[in-house]
């Protein structure tokens, strides 16, 4: 999906090259739950619920202005399988998740980390994106002292031909750093 398609506002968007690789990470394909913590204007949540209409989506985001902006995409995209939750993670779910996006964190990274890791499932996945190198590295740490098995990291940065006086030029977006991993096994303790 592009994202021109989206309704936005002054809320950030992850955007479409950066969503393509974070929902292959997840493997959803034949997945029942998905939780988008952070969802910011739901871009994720949307191509995921659009994308397969089999899987639960809750998309979890606690600023007021944000959720209205999930709500205006999910009505645009005539999405029913998207649920809207405006609180801040971690909160209680009543049920189990088959993957997870930390796409926010507001400050309770190690929180929303171990949270996740009990709400998923056996062999359940989990992706996070950042844009501070900082909140990367503390969240590869969180992971590789934790349960987390097949922790994948990248960097992706991407480049849009954009007019430059008489020419073109590729002007860089921001580096986003992304972390995904499975859950296996118990949790240490």
């Amino acid at each position: 999906m592009k994202n021109s398609e989206f309704i936005t506002g002054a809320v950030p968007i992850t955007k479409e090259e950066v969503r393509a690789v974070v929902l292959s990470k997840l493997q959803l394909k034949d997945k029942k739950t998905f939780v988008d913590i952070g969802a910011g204007t739901g871009s994720v949540s949307v191509e995921a619920a659009a994308t397969y209409p089999q899987l639960e989506v809750i998309a979890i985001e606690h600023h007021r202005e944000a959720a209205k902006l999930i709500q205006k995409n999910k009505e645009k995209f005539r999405l029913n399988n998207i649920k809207i939750i405006e609180d801040r993670a971690p909160i209680p779910l009543s049920q189990t998740a088959d993957a997870v996006f930390i796409g926010g964190t507001d400050g309770a990274l190690q929180e929303i980390i171990e949270w996740s890791y009990d709400l998923l499932t056996e062999g359940g996945m989990l992706a996070a994106n950042f844009l501070l190198i900082d909140h990367f590295y503390e969240a590869l740490r969180l992971l590789k002292t934790g349960s987390f098995t097949q922790i994948e990291a990248s960097m992706l940065s991407i480049c849009k031909l954009e007019p430059l006086g008489k020419g073109e030029y590729f002007k860089p977006l921001n580096p986003i750093y992304l972390l995904s991993c499975s859950k296996e096994g118990k949790k240490n303790e």
